[in-house]
């Protein structure tokens, strides 16, 4: 499909077909464009990330798969477009402003709270104007927002149907 104008190419559909609409693989695709620059962050134990990562780097421009555990380095055959980085999670090696979207998951339900500030800078310092960064949270929202804006994100969003439901998903954006 061609889109004039500043409109970016979209995900075609059925590239996350048979998926639920909550599931965050369809929730992220809507967002992916064929220039898009995807971040992951957790640990391959938990299931969906090496799925996850190479379904992205099937139509994204480059996916940094920050694996924490260095589990996922030893069993993934990946494409050139796909950056496995083994650190952390904390402190993020990736360039500066490069990120357009970032998703952790659960991830941030597993860091000790002393080290949730440093992570979310790093998120942040990743991100480009405007990207967002995508996550699950079980902590209370008031705490999560104060934590997100202290780290220089200028806008959070908490889906209203998570918060009936646990985990909450939030969007933050640079």
């Amino acid at each position: 499909m061609l889109v004039s104008g500043t409109t970016a190419l979209r995900a075609p559909l059925g590239f996350g077909s048979g998926k639920k609409p909550d599931d965050p693989y369809t929730m992220l695709e809507a967002r992916f464009t064929p220039r898009t620059v995807f971040m992951e962050i957790g640990s391959p134990a938990d299931g969906e990330m090496r799925s996850l990562a190479l379904r992205a780097a099937s139509y994204v421009e480059r996916v940094y798969s920050i694996d924490v555990s260095g589990e996922l380095l030893q069993s993934l055959r990946a494409p050139c477009n796909l950056r496995v980085i083994v650190c952390d999670g904390v402190r993020i090696p990736v360039p500066e402003a490069t990120v357009d979207i970032a998703w952790s998951g659960d991830f941030m339900d597993r860091l000790p709270a002393g080290q949730a500030g440093a992570h979310l800078q790093s998120v942040h310092r990743g991100l480009q104007r405007g990207g967002e960064y995508l996550f699950t949270t079980q902590q209370p929202v008031a705490e999560v927002r104060k934590r997100l804006f202290a780290a220089g994100f200028s806008v959070v969003r908490v889906s209203l149907l998570s918060l009936l439901l646990k985990p909450v998903r939030i969007t933050a954006i640079k």
